[in-house]
C-alpha cells in the first residue's frame, strides 16, 4: 500500500510481506496524537522491544545456547531492512558483504583461504542466528567438517588422534592461513625433503622432535630394528629425505600405525605399501624397495 504521502515502500525485488500486502497496521498502530500534523510519535510500534516485534510473526531466533550478537540484542535491523531491499531477506548486502559490515575482513585474508571463506559463503558453516555449537557452527566438532569432506577420509583400522576426537582444528585453522591445506604449521609439500625440523613443525607440536635424532637408540621410537632406528634412516637423508606422508596418513588408514596402502609417488603411479605389525616389530612390502623386516628384540639381517 502506498500511503500518498510516504515513498512505497515495496519497490524493490524482495520485501517484507506484511509491507508486500499493505498492511502497514501489523506493525504500526495509531497513537492518540493526530497525523501529519505530529510526524513523530502518533503511530508506535505493536512491540517497542526491538525484536519482540519481530518475535509477533517469526520465530524466535535468540533460544539456542550460542546466539549472534545483533540477535542476542534484538538488533535485527543490522542486518535486515524492515521494509524492502535487493537483497533476499531483505539483508541489507549480500553474500559475505554483509558480514564485513562489521567482521574485520582483513583477519580472513590468508594465503590460502577455506574455500568457503574465499567464495564468500560464510553461511556454509556458520547459522546466522543462533546455534547450541559455538561460534554458531552449523554442528560440533569434525561433524561440521564432513557436511562436505568424505567422512570415509576419517575412518580405518588406525585413525589419528585428532581426527578421532573431532579435533580438526588441533592441524587445521578453520578460515585459512599462510601454509597449504590449512595447516597451522610448517610441514613440506615435497616427497624428498632435506630433514629439517623447522619444516614439520606441524608434527613435532605433538610428537617427539627426536625421534630422528640419533642414529642408535633403544627408547627414541619403536620403530627400529634392534637399535637401530629406522625413522633416521627414512628422514636423515642430504637429498632424499622422506616426508612423514610418505609413509603415513594424517587421517586416517586401513593398516596400523597411520601406514598409507598407497601414497602419491612419482606421475600417476601411487606406491603401494603393505605393511604387517607385530608384537616386536613388523614387515613392509613397498613399491619403492624390496620387502623389509624389523625387530627391535632380535634384529633382522635384510637382503
Amino acid at each position: 500500500m502506498n500511503c500518498g504521502c510516504h515513498p512505497n515502500k515495496a519497490d524493490k525485488s524482495f520485501t517484507h510481506k506484511p509491507v508486500k500486502d499493505g498492511e502497514c497496521s501489523s506493525c504500526h498502530k495509531p497513537s492518540d496524537q493526530k497525523h501529519p500534523k505530529v510526524k513523530k510519535g502518533a503511530f508506535l510500534l505493536t512491540d517497542n522491544g526491538k525484536a519482540g516485534l519481530c518475535n509477533e510473526c517469526h520465530e524466535r531466533k535468540d533460544i539456542k545456547k550460542y546466539v549472534h550478537g545483533p540477535v542476542a540484542s534484538g538488533d535485527c535491523l543490522d542486518c535486515h531492512d524492515v521494509h524492502q531491499g535487493d537483497n533476499k531477506f531483505q539483508l541489507k548486502e549480500s553474500g559475505v558483504a554483509l558480514c564485513y559490515m562489521c567482521h574485520d575482513k582483513t583477519k580472513l585474508g590468508r594465503k590460502f583461504p577455506h574455500p568457503p571463506i574465499a567464495e564468500g559463503k560464510c553461511l556454509d558453516c556458520h547459522d546466522p542466528h543462533q546455534s547450541d555449537n559455538k561460534y554458531i557452527l552449523k554442528a560440533d566438532g569434525s561433524d561440521l567438517c564432513i557436511m562436505c569432506h568424505d567422512k570415509s577420509m576419517f575412518t580405518g583400522k588406525s585413525i589419528h588422534g585428532p581426527v578421532a576426537t573431532g579435533e580438526c582444528s588441533a592441524c587445521h585453522v578453520t578460515h585459512g592461513t599462510q601454509y597449504p591445506h590449512l595447516l597451522k604449521h610448517s610441514f613440506p609439500e615435497d616427497f624428498y625433503t632435506p630433514f629439517n625440523k623447522s619444516q614439520f613443525e606441524l608434527c613435532f607440536k605433538c610428537h617427539s622432535a627426536s625421534i630422528a635424532d640419533d642414529q642408535r637408540t633403544g627408547a627414541a621410537t619403536g620403530f627400529r630394528n634392534g637399535m637401530f632406528n629406522l625413522h633416521f634412516l627414512h628422514v636423515n637423508k642430504a637429498d632424499k629425505g622422506r616426508s612423514c606422508k610418505v609413509c603415513h596418513d594424517p587421517h586416517a588408514s586401513s593398516q596400523p600405525k597411520l601406514i598409507s596402502s598407497k601414497v602419491s609417488g612419482f606421475g600417476r603411479w601411487r606406491i603401494p605399501i603393505r605393511y604387517t605389525k607385530n608384537d616386536v616389530g613388523g614387515t613392509c612390502v613397498v613399491g619403492c624397495h624390496k620387502p623389509k623386516s624389523y625387530n627391535r628384540i632380535d634384529p633382522v639381517v635384510n637382503p
